[in-house]
């Protein structure tokens, strides 16, 4: 491949890592069984992960020497953007990632070596657009890479939310406060006669309606699963349920609305439905700030703060403990270990052993299964007894 580099030592390395992949293509890339796989997808990745880590320092190089200017461009994102005919959120993604591994030496390196992943550097480098958490960020370097090689991105995407929530705690406004007012709804009809929804809420109110609407959604899919089971047996697959995924979504939202509509004015409200996980020491601590107006604020652990819904949903933990003096909200409080060391008031459970279990998790504990911890049994997606 002929690409015309300049400096030869680059030209020979892009050379190399051409050849390289050549002999990868022509060897088949066919494990010989699932442990090669799991070699073959780890070794594999981390070359997807130095490519990226190249891009990331060449379009630094371009903008620290100002190259993009001679072409007409006012930056090195978008000079990759039309040379490297990416989309733009492709190439705003990179230039993020190049600012916070320019603020962050040793992630850099672990990155170029292969040992931090694509997904983590986007993460951080949306994180370091934040002004107000960027100046944090050098001094915690060893805590982010620790953290992204103990746990799944979705994990660790989840401690750095809890990091940045707790950092940027006394934003220039609460941000509470700001998506609470910025709630909105639309429905919208379109020129074919059909419906747009469009809708976004607080933290804690969006929770809520997400832990509601999944019930109506969960229910639509027993009822295609009892379907089908009627129609083709023990034997029924996915491919024989009548509606798909979307489809069922939908019909869940006309029937929460067929609900509300016949249910009477002042119910319950939809706090009831809410399990808030708690550590010990921030519901203390959130405790005391609203409750002694003489408590002097002290600092959160972000290794074991937790305050999320039993999916793992997060919310903000002002909202949190409002809500759980004002709603009926059950507290669970959880130690170090994820352990349960107090449940609130017990409202429509059956079975606290079991609910025990799923709040020590927020997904299924199976590897490699996303199922949220409130669809799942304690002994995975199916009782044992089953």
């Amino acid at each position: 491949m002929e690409l015309g580099l300049r400096d030869p030592e680059v030209a020979a390395a892009v050379a190399a890592a051409n050849s390289g992949f050549d002999g990868l293509f022509a060897s088949g890339l066919t494990p010989t069984d699932y442990k090669d796989a799991i070699t073959c997808v780890k070794a594999v990745e981390a070359l997807r992960r130095r490519a990226d880590a190249a891009m990331i320092e060449l379009m630094n190089s371009i903008e620290q020497d100002s190259l993009m200017v001679m072409d007409g461009h006012s930056s090195a994102k978008t000079f990759v953007r039309h040379h490297g005919k990416v989309s733009g959120a492709e190439a705003a993604g990179r230039d993020k990632a190049m600012r916070a591994c320019r603020a962050l030496p040793n992630v850099r390196r672990e990155f170029q070596a292969g040992r931090v992943g694509s997904d983590q550097i986007r993460l951080l480098g949306k994180v370091h657009a934040n002004p107000r958490v960027r100046g944090e960020m050098p001094a915690n370097e060893a805590w982010f890479l620790r953290k992204q090689k103990q746990l799944s991105f979705a994990d660790f995407e989840d401690v750095t939310r809890r990091w940045v929530e707790l950092v940027d705690e006394n934003g220039p406004e609460p941000k509470a406060q700001i998506q609470h007012e910025n709630r909105n709804v639309s429905l919208h009809q379109d020129f074919d006669g059909s419906w747009t929804l469009k809708g976004n809420f607080g933290n804690m109110q969006g929770a809520q309606i997400n832990e509601i609407f999944g019930h109506y959604v969960e229910a639509e899919l027993l009822a295609d699963w009892d379907k089908a089971k009627a129609e083709h047996g023990d034997d029924a697959t996915q491919q024989d349920l009548p509606r798909t995924p979307q489809q069922r979504r939908a019909d869940a939202f006309w029937q929460l609305n067929q609900d509300a509509a016949s249910s009477l004015h002042g119910a319950t409200p939809p706090g009831f439905v809410h399990n808030i996980i708690w550590d010990a020491d921030t519901f203390e601590e959130m405790a005391n700030r609203l409750l002694d107006p003489d408590h002097e604020a002290q600092p959160i652990d972000v290794d074991t703060y937790r305050c999320e819904t039993l999916d793992g949903v997060q919310l903000n933990p002002v909202e949190a403990i409002v809500s759980a003096i004002q709603s009926r909200i059950r507290r669970c409080l959880v130690d170090a270990k994820s352990v349960i060391i107090d449940l609130g008031e017990a409202r429509f459970f059956t079975g606290n052993a079991r609910h025990a279990i799923k709040l020590a998790h927020t997904h299924c504990v199976f590897a490699g299964c996303d199922v949220p911890s409130s669809k799942c049994e304690a002994d995975h997606l199916l009782e044992h007894s089953k």
